[in-house]
């Protein structure tokens, strides 16, 4: 048997200690035998080995203290070792082992027990922070691409909150938490906040391009807001729900007045489904135009006019519908009514808004297939409208899925051009026939630079691939010129028609405003 097998065994390993100790009991064991025999066969021995015996006893005894004492401390080591490893480890799962933040269980469970002992004179306040559009980022630019900006995001927040616990909660969820024995003021918070989301412009590099990150914040401040966990991160919740709602890349501190806007965006869910089911949502139709003030297309648009609370602008609930899960619902209903009135509408096309979440979904292509069959409606008189977002994501799902409506005879048009992320790359991955320039571009064309030069490539860019530009918020005459001179062929807005119901167009032709373009064009022709 070698060593190494001894290793493995465990005879120079742990049990060292043990095997000295049973080789020094047989040494005396072995002397004790020898004493006897000695003293019982040679007369005269007993003394002299006595004495030799003693001798070697304490020298044993010694030599045994000795190595029982380096066993003890090596012991002592080997358990100081254990425990930080061990301390290491507990570390480690306590950690998210990509941002290194604390895990949701551990930041939760530390911050509920310092809420728990926080005695009076104990301050706290709790961040729930968010990155804003990161699924955009994974789906655009891969998940290797998203575990970067996850670290980073963790890293600013790290530097930006050093007295503070930060947490992952989840996904693209951390939370900070700050605990003081001075009052948290809701300027110091803010102030916090701020700073981190000025860090957070700095960007981060993928690949060949800089990628800008931003972040909404819900605050809520113990006791003033809560005293236990679960009120503070429901107010926080309120709190960040409240910056998304309100353009995102801010920080938003709880007020009693969110629980009644919650309230009453929870009611007016409720009330926007029955609104689909009794088919009380209503469609209007606004004129476009071509350079000669000819109607060429209609906009469908969707109105809402509540028995209790009057009109309510689609600005409102179409967000509210979003956050319910009815946005697909509320497309189709919109679709079905458009096919059942394209007979009976002037012979010009009839584009339909469709939202990216909508495009996104598995079940579009069926459902409006179906619709067609039920109705018998032309797809080739049906424009899409895609809204030009950040949810839009230019991807090859979502090209196939606008490249698939297409075969089955729809045309494409990206919506509010100019107002999303990534606009040049869509034109360039994603299949379309129309582009609807947003009409703060129209309104800022000929007093600024950036913008003449961007409509004029997009204009430049639809020239040369065959592709039409409709400028949207046409108002004023000053408006349609601008457009005009920018090369836009399509016009829309309150100067060519209003949106009218199917009854009201008949009896609501183009404005005398679609006269005036055609004298003013034959003009400057």
């Amino acid at each position: 048997m070698d060593t190494r097998s001894l290793k493995k065994r465990g005879w120079f390993g742990g049990a060292s200690e043990l095997v000295f100790v049973f080789l020094i009991l047989m040494l005396i064991g072995t002397l004790l035998v020898a004493d006897q025999f000695f003293t019982g066969s040679i007369p005269g021995a007993r003394e002299t080995v006595r004495l030799d015996w003693v001798a070697l006893a304490g020298m044993a005894g010694g030599g045994t203290i000795l190595f029982l004492s380096a066993a003890v401390l090596g012991l002592r080591a080997k358990v100081a070792k254990l425990k930080k490893k061990h301390k290491k480890v507990v570390a480690q799962f306590e950690r998210d082992a990509l941002t290194g933040a604390l895990n949701r269980e551990k930041f939760i469970t530390a911050t509920k027990a310092v809420l728990e002992a926080r005695g009076r004179k104990r301050f706290a306040a709790l961040f729930l922070v968010d990155i804003d559009h990161f699924k955009q980022v994974n789906d655009t630019y891969g998940h290797p691409a998203g575990d970067r900006v996850l670290s980073f995001f963790a890293q600013k927040l790290e530097a930006s909150f050093p007295d503070g616990w930060v947490g992952r909660l989840g996904g693209d969820e951390f939370a900070v938490f700050i605990e003081h024995s001075d009052p948290i003021t809701a300027a110091f918070a803010q102030k916090r906040c701020s700073e981190f989301v000025e860090q957070l412009t700095q960007g981060i590099n993928i690949g060949t391009q800089r990628l800008t990150v931003s972040a909404s914040i819900g605050i809520a401040m113990a006791p003033g807001h809560g005293k236990t966990w679960g009120a503070l991160v429901a107010n926080a919740d309120m709190a960040l729900y409240a910056s998304k709602k309100n353009g995102r890349a801010r920080s938003t501190l709880y007020a009693e007045a969110m629980l009644t806007d919650v309230r009453n965006e929870k009611t007016l869910m409720r009330e926007l489904r029955a609104a689909i089911l009794l088919k009380q949502l209503r469609v209007a139709y606004q004129p476009i135009v071509n350079v000669d003030g000819k109607l060429v297309a209609y906009e469908a648009l969707l109105r809402w006019h509540h028995n209790l609370r009057g009109v309510i602008p689609p600005d409102v609930f179409i967000p509210v519908a979003e956050r319910a899960g009815l946005i697909g619902d509320i497309g189709f209903y919109v679709f079905r009514q458009v096919c059942q009135d394209l007979e009976k509408l002037p012979h010009v096309s009839v584009n339909v808004n469709t939202s990216a979440n909508q495009i996104a979904a598995s079940d579009l292509i069926d459902g409006l297939v179906e619709i067609l069959n039920d109705t018998g409606a032309d797809p080739r008189r049906i424009v899409l409208e895609v809204t030009e977002s950040a949810s839009l994501i230019c991807n090859a799902d979502n090209a196939e899925r606008l490249s698939s409506l297409q075969a089955h005879g729809f045309r494409i048009a990206l919506d509010d051009f100019g107002m999303g992320y990534s606009e040049f790359n869509q034109l360039r991955m994603l299949p379309f026939d129309i582009i609807k320039i947003d009409k703060s571009f129209v309104n800022s064309l000929g007093s600024d630079l950036v913008t003449d030069v961007f409509v004029s490539a997009v204009v430049e860019i639809s020239r040369r691939s065959g592709k039409s530009v409709v400028a949207e918020g046409i108002e004023t005459e000053d408006d349609r010129l601008r457009a005009l001179a920018a090369g836009c062929d399509c016009l829309q807005g309150y100067l060519y028609g209003k949106p009218e119901f199917l009854p009201d167009i008949e009896t609501a032709p183009l404005r005398k405003a679609t006269i005036d373009a055609e004298k003013s064009t034959r003009a400057v022709a």
